[in-house]
């Protein structure tokens, strides 16, 4: 399939928006295990040996299928234990589970994969679609204990997750947000958030929505901490879209971005923000790391994640959401680059 079909067949896809009669049943859903079959991709399409992209370091892909209707939608992605672990959640109320394998340090499959619902505070399955839409997940340790912070839209609001050794368990309470979250639509909620980890900003929540703008055409966003939120913007570029956020272990905070145009067709951005510049009321920018095309295996990117791995190294890791679609037209992407 040429690069021109791939986009036509990519915009019919996600104006269907994926197969209904694949998604999970939220009424009945319970954690269990599933099956995961992956296939080893390169990232450019017309190079496939090649490694180096700028900064960053390809370390292999994987394009992940499952037979199981819960499988799929992947808005959000934290990787743990040093790389040995990833947890995703989905757009239809799900989270995902499994551990990573490795063949000499690049990406070769999943094991151990687990799914299950996210819950409500009284412990029942978040069943409707307006309290399930979660879109971002990242990770927050307070007291020797390890939580997930889950972005909801729809019914805006950003919950704490316990995260144990078998998924997630209700989440314990749900942040003060600023006002302005709740001035947006339904689904133009919080789409990206990231624990800051600067001794300034260390244990900071920084936030921001979908395509929301200031009167100069940044992107809307917040920094909280505790009950208190003060704003902050992102220098809107070219036209894309923040899909995700992560923070590196030296503080500074990568952004995942997306687009797509007829002539441009989809394209995947990140950017490197410096933590010295993340303060409220300050338009952030920062260096751009990578943006590609179609000339490469990418998708409906929209989860990102940062980790050091046991080398040492700064790896960064994304996931694409498929929008449940079975055709194949649309996949589930997940790929690894060292960030040098």
């Amino acid at each position: 399939m040429n690069y021109k079909t791939f986009f036509i067949a990519f915009l019919l896809t996600f104006a269907i928006a994926g197969d209904a009669a694949t998604k999970p049943n939220l009424k009945t859903l319970k954690p269990h295990n599933i099956a995961v079959s992956s296939e080893v991709i390169s990232f450019d399409r017309i190079d496939p040996g090649k490694k180096d992209f700028g900064r960053l370091k390809w370390r292999g892909g994987l394009v992940l299928a499952s037979k199981a209707r819960e499988f799929g939608g992947y808005s959000g992605l934290a990787v743990t234990d040093r790389g040995a672990r990833l947890i995703a959640v989905s757009d239809q109320g799900t989270w995902l589970t499994a551990d990573l394998q490795y063949d000499n340090g690049h990406l070769d499959g999943l094991a151990n994969i687990r799914i299950g619902p996210l819950r409500a505070r009284n412990g029942k399955n978040l069943r409707r679609k307006k309290f399930a839409d979660a879109e971002e997940i990242s990770l927050w340790k307070k007291g020797g204990r390890t939580y997930a912070l889950i972005a909801f839209e729809r019914k805006h609001r950003i919950g704490r997750f316990p995260l144990k050794k078998n998924g997630l368990s209700k989440p314990l309470n749900y942040l003060k947000l600023p006002k302005g979250v709740f001035k947006t639509t339904r689904n133009k909620g919080i789409e990206a958030l990231t624990v800051l980890n600067d001794k300034k900003n260390k244990g900071t929540v920084l936030t921001f929505l979908e395509r929301r703008h200031d009167k100069n055409g940044n992107h809307r966003g917040w920094l909280i901490r505790g009950n208190k939120s003060w704003p902050v913007r992102l220098k809107a570029r070219d036209g894309f879209d923040i899909t995700g956020l992560a923070t590196l272990a030296n503080g500074n905070v990568l952004v995942l971005e997306r687009s797509f145009g007829l002539l441009s067709g989809i394209q995947m951005r990140i950017r490197e923000i410096p933590h010295q510049e993340i303060r409220k009321k300050a338009v952030l920018d920062g260096e751009i790391l990578i943006r590609a095309t179609m000339r490469y295996n990418i998708d409906n990117m929209e989860g990102i994640s940062a980790h050091t791995s046991k080398q040492g190294e700064q790896i960064i890791t994304l996931i694409s959401d498929n929008n449940f679609n079975t055709s194949g037209l649309q996949r589930t992407l997940l790929m690894q680059f060292r960030l040098d």
